[in-house]
């Protein structure tokens, strides 16, 4: 790494060089049977170089690649990029991104995990057909830049996916797990899946109605989604953000907080530092529902006038790709509040919807806090009870809306999903109306 920053800096005013090691191994059972294994490692480098106040950018698969120079040489006269210093901070030294058991973890324990959850499962219940998802990833981060960054990190993850499997063969209700360690599921986990599993026998068709909703853990990634378009940093330079200058506003309901923490010990994106060398931080977004600060990457940082959060990462919307820019995402998006226990909430409502699952998460004007999402896993809630499935609806609306109409926040945390991607952890969420459009 040494060799290539030198040899960058013959030609450029500034250099940092990247390079991520990737490993990954992953089993599907289904039906108690292995149906699918894949592995996979690599090793990727990328090269950034500043001259005159614009940047260029090479990537490659090898330290001994001096062609990567040539690249970003190119890149940086012919693509207008704007540059950044590179920065060289202390970071923090309590921040655990891994686990020597998930790093050590090879594709026959990573198998006999899965079948051991497979296993509890059938024992649970042997009528129902059951689908186990198991993922292992580690990653080893370098950063070497011209301003005396020298620093690395490890990162584990073990994401599991159970799932049950309708009599026609498609999929049913399910869990997700995601952690820097093994995850713990325990009997009531099996329990709610099961449960859920059970009552899509009783299919039900809402109309267009207004009715207390509560979305999952898992699912309040799919509007935590909207609250990152408001708080990213860029978004508010670009002005496409509706929170430029409303920093201290109450624009949420006092039962919410958010926060984004990347040094969560084995959190889904814990990190040492970002992929521009920021340390990583616990930044408070909103605290009981006031609006406290952006996320905010070195390119923002002069134009807010706010120091850099640590979340600037080489990934989009849909990829974490090496030739990905570093942009403005999550790190572990944590939701606390009013807590209340989450047989409680649901015991309180009348009438209402517990949503488990959505499609179309990405659709709408996401920076502006529009969803409009089909339910693809919600059930009905009747005097307290869950009752049935509900088929063939939508839930649409503004989250600066919704977010005014928390009346609680569950106890038990979920990993959310956003899209493709986890973002961090929630217990549900109930909030006291919400537009359904059914049949």
């Amino acid at each position: 790494m040494k060799k290539l920053l030198s040899k960058a800096l013959e030609v450029a005013e500034q250099a940092e060089v990247y390079v991520r090691e990737i490993s990954s191994n992953s089993v599907n059972i289904k039906l108690d049977e292995l149906k699918e294994v894949n592995s996979k490692k690599k090793t990727e480098i990328s090269l950034r170089i500043v001259k005159d106040g614009n940047m260029g950018t090479a990537v490659a698969t090898s330290l001994d690649d001096e062609t990567i120079i040539d690249r970003a040489v190119i890149a940086l006269k012919n693509q207008k990029s704007e540059a950044i210093v590179f920065p060289n901070k202390e970071n923090a030294a309590d921040v655990i991104s891994w686990s020597e058991e998930i790093k050590n973890m090879d594709t026959k324990k990573l198998t006999d995990f899965a079948f051991e959850q497979s296993k509890r499962l059938k024992d649970a219940a042997d009528d129902i057909n059951f689908g186990v998802n198991a993922t292992r990833s580690y990653r080893k981060v370098h950063i070497l830049n011209s301003s005396g960054f020298d620093k690395c990190y490890e990162y584990t993850n073990l994401s599991l996916s159970l799932s049950t499997i309708t009599d026609k063969g498609f999929a049913g209700a399910s869990k997700e797990f995601s952690t820097g360690k093994i995850p713990q599921v325990n009997t009531e986990d099996i329990q709610d899946l099961i449960k859920m599993h059970r009552l899509s026998s009783n299919p039900i068709t809402l109309d267009n109605e207004k009715m207390p909703v509560i979305f999952t853990g898992k699912v309040m990634g799919s509007l935590m989604l909207r609250v990152l378009g408001g708080v990213n940093g860029g978004n508010v330079v670009k002005d496409i953000s509706p929170l430029k200058n409303k920093v201290g506003q109450q624009l949420f309901s006092k039962n919410i907080t958010i926060r984004d923490d990347g040094k969560m010990p084995f959190g889904v994106n814990t990190c040492l530092f970002d992929d521009e060398g920021t340390p990583s931080q616990n930044t408070m977004l909103y605290d009981k529902g006031v609006l406290k600060n952006y996320l905010v990457g070195i390119s923002q940082s002069k134009k807010l006038d706010k120091d850099p959060t640590g979340n600037a990462f080489k990934r989009t919307l849909f990829s974490k790709e090496i030739e990905d820019k570093p942009a403005v995402f999550d790190t572990n998006i944590v939701i606390e509040g009013n807590h209340k226990d989450d047989k409680e909430i649901i015991k309180g409502i009348k009438r209402g919807l517990f949503i488990t699952g959505v499609m179309g998460a990405h659709t709408g004007n996401i920076n502006q806090g529009e969803f409009s999402m089909n339910i693809s896993s919600g059930y009905l809630i009747e005097d307290g009870k869950l009752v049935g499935q509900v088929k063939g609806s939508m839930i649409a609306g503004n989250i600066y809306d919704l977010f005014k109409n928390i009346e609680a926040v569950g106890t038990k945390y979920e990993v959310m999903r956003s899209i493709f991607y986890h973002m961090g952890y929630s217990p549900m969420v109930c909030f006291s109306s919400a537009n359904i459009v059914g049949k």
